[in-house]
């Protein structure tokens, strides 16, 4: 199963993707691509990271805004192929959230980018999960997501 995080910088991404990959593990073996390791190019890497994993690995969780649905499409097209399911979470909050969040990491992006992304953001129109960041805690994010993926696999 192929798991896409969807949101603007800021929104929850990574500290639960982190997350479920722990809980994760108990169901199989992962890998994980995290954005924010990647310095150029993230989606022109996603492909060869898919391409690279795929049918090797129970899960793969790939952790990028995907704030532009042509880069959610080239995810889904290369799981397709070769027959496995893509998991859609799309993790949102207020965009002063964001920014708060995005002052507090290491390293933080450039505030113009996070109000760039936040206002340009396609969300997915039928994610298999959508969590309020402002509302929902990690831990019960991670609850909700695990419950959708036992259903969903």
């Amino acid at each position: 199963m192929v798991i896409i995080f969807c949101g603007v910088p800021g929104s929850g991404k990574s500290t639960i993707a982190k997350g479920l990959a722990a809980k994760l593990k108990k169901w199989g073996n992962y890998k994980l691509f995290v954005s924010d390791k990647v310095s150029r190019g993230v989606y022109k890497k996603i492909p060869q990271f898919l391409k690279e994993n795929l049918g090797k690995v129970s899960f793969i969780l790939i952790d990028a805004t995907f704030y532009k649905k042509k880069w959610r499409d080239m995810v889904y097209k290369i799981a397709k192929e070769k027959k496995e399911k893509v998991f859609t979470i799309y993790l949102h909050c207020q965009l002063k959230t964001c920014l708060k969040r995005n002052k507090e990491r290491k390293p933080s992006i450039p505030e113009k980018a996070v109000h760039i992304i936040y206002h340009q953001m396609e969300k997915p129109k039928k994610p298999d999960v959508s969590i309020d960041t402002d509302k929902v805690g990690p831990k019960e994010a991670i609850s909700q997501i695990l419950r959708e993926i036992k259903k969903k696999s």
